[in-house]
């Protein structure tokens, strides 16, 4: 069959097809499967109850688009699951976009359907949180700052620095990003040519204009999410930090990339023969090949070479955002041995519909069958409910506010129909929207989640009887899981603090 049947009109037909069907399902599953948020959209929920420039671990996107969802759906969760798999089909977008720049439409559809291989853009994206938004706007990034690179128009510089500064705004770990966006100017001869053009500080004014205001944010609020960003690489100043934090990354990485390899054996040898006709081999130019190295594989090979010079812990969900040009890298080299026919392309499509079967069904069996406790099957609607139904009962006011630990107070927030403000950890500088003197007046619910040997509770407790004088005697509730009911039950102790 003659390759002159692959049509653009239909490789757009195809793209838009999977990355519709992949928003569905994975919106769906997790709506269907899950009886509870997972503990970052928790997290989102509590940070959007109240719009600031910054949060206790992150600049204030992740909290917006929450915010935005809440206002959508209200608790059931369905928007922030489907916000969760926007992000994910705006990075498909943008790179099918990149790659027919550099590649045919055949080509550059089989570079996103790869990336459906990794557990990055499939289950493990289910969650809304800064590294699942990292998908789209460092995709956005890319693809803007590509065209600002090609095309030089005012527009496009616009849009890159504006989206690199929402992806500051997203997490700061964007910088790898930025980073090396600035080595591929001064390593390219094209790009060296954007610093004598106005255009490029047009971006860089926008991005600064974008985080000022968290700046500003910063300085006010103690610097308390860089503190937290440095708390959570810090590690023991030992020389073996240096050599395993690095090599752990990697390995993790590449634990995630082995199905898409799979992948791409089986569309190796999908077909017996080499075909008589064959989709032409599209040579990379030099400006292409440099771009692809620096911004596909220069954000992954920077945090690699900072871990091992300085030491600091790496996290695997930091990896999230880093992959999404491997596909179009891989299709790139690889193409001129893919032999690719129309009988192969169309194998290969019904191989992706059968991949993406199999990894909803195994991340459904995995929930429904859990034998440890997991947030999936968490009762946070059933305790939600008891406490505000509890709290209706004595008082006649709405609950204004719930304080204790960010994950149980959380859920109790966003599942109740007050929706009340979270005080965590009864931390003012973690929680600067509450206002004790408020609080004290409107009253709160106070709640504790019993693990095993937590010793200080008691001593906690009574801390917290210290600062609050009116509060009443905890009363102790537990509830089930929604599944695997043979698990200890949770059980949360709550406390009243009345309304004036």
């Amino acid at each position: 069959m003659s390759t002159q049947l692959i049509k653009n009109s239909s490789m757009t037909r195809w793209f838009f097809a999977f990355t519709f069907l992949h928003v569905v399902v994975w919106t769906l599953a997790p709506l269907l499967i899950r009886f509870n948020l997972p503990m970052d959209s928790i997290e989102g929920a509590i940070w959007g109850h109240q719009l600031e420039w910054g949060y206790d671990k992150n600049p204030f996107m992740n909290g917006w688009l929450t915010a935005l969802a809440l206002k959508i759906d209200g608790s059931t969760g369905w928007a922030i699951y489907l916000f969760s798999q926007l992000s994910v089909a705006i990075c498909f977008w943008a790179i099918w976009q990149l790659g027919k720049k550099m590649l045919s439409p055949v080509y550059a559809l089989l570079a996103v359907l790869l990336l459906e291989g990794m557990q990055y853009y499939n289950f493990h994206a289910i969650d809304f949180n800064d590294n699942t938004l990292e998908l789209s706007i460092w995709a956005l990034t890319t693809l803007f700052f590509y065209h600002a690179l090609t095309r030089n128009k005012f527009r496009d510089w616009l849009l890159t620095g504006l989206f690199a500064g929402l992806g500051m705004m997203t997490k700061y770990y964007t910088i790898m990003l930025l980073f090396s966006l600035f080595l591929f100017l001064l390593f390219n001869p094209t790009g060296r040519e954007q610093f004598k053009k106005p255009t490029l500080y047009i971006g860089l004014s926008v991005f600064i204009a974008i985080i000022t205001p968290h700046i500003f944010w910063l300085f006010s609020h103690d610097f308390i999410t860089l503190n937290y960003a440095f708390d959570r690489v810090a590690s023991a100043p030992t020389w073996v930090n240096h050599l395993f934090f690095p090599a752990q990354f990697v390995w993790q990485i590449f634990e995630v990339i082995i199905p898409t390899l799979f992948l791409i054996v089986l569309l190796f040898i999908s077909g017996s023969k080499r075909p008589a006709t064959q989709i032409p081999i599209y040579p990379l130019t030099q400006f292409h090949k440099q771009f692809l190295f620096f911004v596909g594989m220069g954000p992954f090979l920077l945090t690699v070479l900072l871990a091992a010079i300085t030491g600091i812990k790496l996290r695997a969900g930091w990896g999230q955002p880093l992959l999404s040009l491997w596909g179009l890298i891989l299709i790139a080299w690889l193409q001129p041995y893919l032999n690719l026919t129309i009988k192969k392309f169309y194998r290969f499509l019904i191989i992706m519909a059968v991949f993406l079967a199999g990894t909803v069904t195994a991340y459904s069996v995995a929930l429904i069958r859990a034998d440890e406790p997991s947030s999936a099957n968490y009762p946070g609607k059933t305790i939600a409910a008891t406490i505000t139904e509890s709290w209706h009962h004595h008082y006649s006011t709405p609950i204004q506010y719930i304080a204790g630990a960010r994950w149980v107070a959380g859920n109790i927030a966003f599942y109740s129909k007050d929706h009340p403000a979270v005080y965590i950890d009864w931390n003012q500088k973690i929680s600067p929207w509450v206002e004790e003197k408020k609080l004290k007046k409107q009253g709160a619910v106070f709640v504790w989640e019993l693990q095993e040997n937590q010793k200080n509770l008691i001593y906690e407790i009574d801390k917290i009887k210290m600062r609050f004088k009116k509060m009443q005697p905890p009363a102790l509730y537990s509830f089930n899981w929604l599944r695997n009911r043979n698990m200890p039950p949770v059980r949360i102790l709550m406390a009243f603090l009345p309304p004036e």
